[in-house]
């Protein structure tokens, strides 16, 4: 390979991890729950995306191909550590929950605790589950484009998008009944 394919290569790469590097690291943030964490996927995906760059042939959007690496490095540090999440992830990420009507004095409060119990729910997902949740209802990612991602079927992508929302409201309910620290015991684990 001559050294002017190799540095166009190296240009070309770097214009497509620039376009992508926040929502890679956002994706790897609600997957790992912690911004340390978060940080070292993200920079393991993009190292090895680098490295397959030159194999890369455009059957799925670059988008889609370099979510998929992402996630797969995501698994792999997942199940070398198999932690919880660090219950301030979703905060720190930036997620806010739209809110039509005038602030009361409470709301704040109110928001920093759902925020608190949504992002401890997806700690209790199955890694499957909580990639579904956080690619369509996170990333704002369509059907088709997760299936490519995670290498499913769409149907599947919609089962498990199902399973996944019952599953945390299941939680959300048992943690508004119970004080959720009974949840965070570890009631309703799943490994």
């Amino acid at each position: 390979m001559s050294l002017f394919h190799r540095k166009s290569q190296a240009q070309r790469f770097e214009a497509l991890a620039a376009e992508h590097e926040r929502m890679l690291y956002l994706l790897c943030l609600r997957m790992t729950g912690s911004h340390e964490d978060a940080q070292d996927c993200a920079q393991e995906a993009l190292l090895r995306a680098y490295r397959a760059f030159d194999s890369f042939r455009g059957q799925s959007s670059a988008k889609t191909w370099l979510y998929r690496i992402a996630y797969n490095a995501c698994l792999d540090f997942l199940r070398k550590r198999r932690d919880t999440a660090s219950l301030d992830a979703l905060r720190e990420a930036g997620f806010d929950p739209a809110d039509s009507r005038m602030p009361q004095p409470g709301d704040r409060l109110e928001k920093q605790e759902l925020r608190r119990q949504i992002e401890y729910a997806l700690t209790l997902l199955s890694e499957d589950q909580r990639a579904v949740i956080v690619l369509r209802d996170f990333q704002q990612m369509p059907y088709d484009e997760i299936a490519d991602a995670l290498e499913i079927s769409e149907g599947t992508v919609k089962s498990r998008l199902s399973r996944a929302r019952e599953k945390m409201k299941n939680i959300l309910i048992q943690m508004e009944q119970n004080d959720y620290s009974c949840v965070q015991a570890g009631e309703g684990r799943q490994k």
